[in-house]
């Protein structure tokens, strides 16, 4: 199961946000990370492939356009979760994360029950289990956020800034386990992420937006290059590249204003 991208526009009233986006596959047992400058258009990308903004052009997933899926199919297949988690909902940890297992699918109790459970203890919320959602802190909302996510079993998982209300223990914690959903059960994973080095280590591939137009896509070692960066991001960045690791990025410097 792949997703294909091609001549894909988006606009938001009369501004047009994607340009032409095409040549974008994400595949199977893969983390694919959506890098480029604030406002690129990753966040709208995001909702065009999951259906909530309007667009036009070829999304395709397994060969099979998107708009041709019914809601169930979609629902069924496709997971987005946005990057504002915060919820009014009066649910304990637990409540919620079973809610969104049985809004997916219809299973036994005991089955289910299993799920949240694994959900829970993937990422370290066994103990917030009977906590109640309003009592939690941000970067524990963000997890439970991604419990609802994993517990529905999607197919292909976008997540919005996934790390962005994390500490650096559980930004390692989440995205080593979404590395390893990826592997072992086949889902598409696409992120999108400002943290260059945590996409350098995690990501299998990366497609970058700017202005919101595909400007390279590729593995870490080709897209984070010292040129790239200044292209991508106007800084001048040392970049290196470990024998036996992933590379890192150290920005050293802004070219010039990058503009708003």
């Amino acid at each position: 199961m792949t997703l294909r991208i091609d001549q894909l526009h988006c606009a938001l009233g009369k501004r047009r946000v994607l340009h032409d986006l095409a040549g974008l596959e994400a595949q199977p047992g893969e983390i694919t990370a959506l890098i480029g400058p604030n406002g690129a258009g990753k966040s709208t990308l995001l909702k065009a492939i999951a259906g909530i903004e309007a667009s036009s052009g070829h999304l395709t997933l397994d060969g099979r356009p998107l708009e041709m899926l019914s809601l169930e199919q979609r629902t069924r297949k496709l997971y987005y979760l946005p990057q504002d988690t915060s919820t009014q909902a009066a649910l304990s940890v637990f409540e919620a994360v079973l809610l969104a297992r049985r809004t997916q699918v219809v299973e036994s109790n005991g089955t289910a029950l299993t799920a949240v459970e694994q959900a829970l203890q993937s990422l370290e919320l066994d103990p917030l289990a009977e906590r109640e959602l309003a009592a939690l802190s941000g970067g524990q909302r963000q997890r439970v956020a991604i419990a609802q996510a994993i517990a529905r079993r999607p197919r292909l998982l976008m997540l919005d800034e996934p790390t962005s209300a994390l500490d650096l223990h559980h930004q390692l914690q989440v995205l080593d386990y979404l590395q390893r959903l990826a592997r072992q059960n086949g889902v598409i994973i696409i992120l999108a992420i400002h943290d260059l080095n945590l996409a350098a280590r995690f990501a299998d591939h990366l497609w970058v937006i700017k202005e919101g137009r595909h400007i390279i896509s590729g593995t870490p070692d080709e897209v984070l290059t010292p040129e790239r960066l200044r292209e991508i991001y106007a800084i001048e960045a040392h970049v290196e590249r470990p024998v036996d690791g992933p590379l890192h990025i150290t920005p050293l410097s802004a070219t010039r204003p990058l503009g708003c």
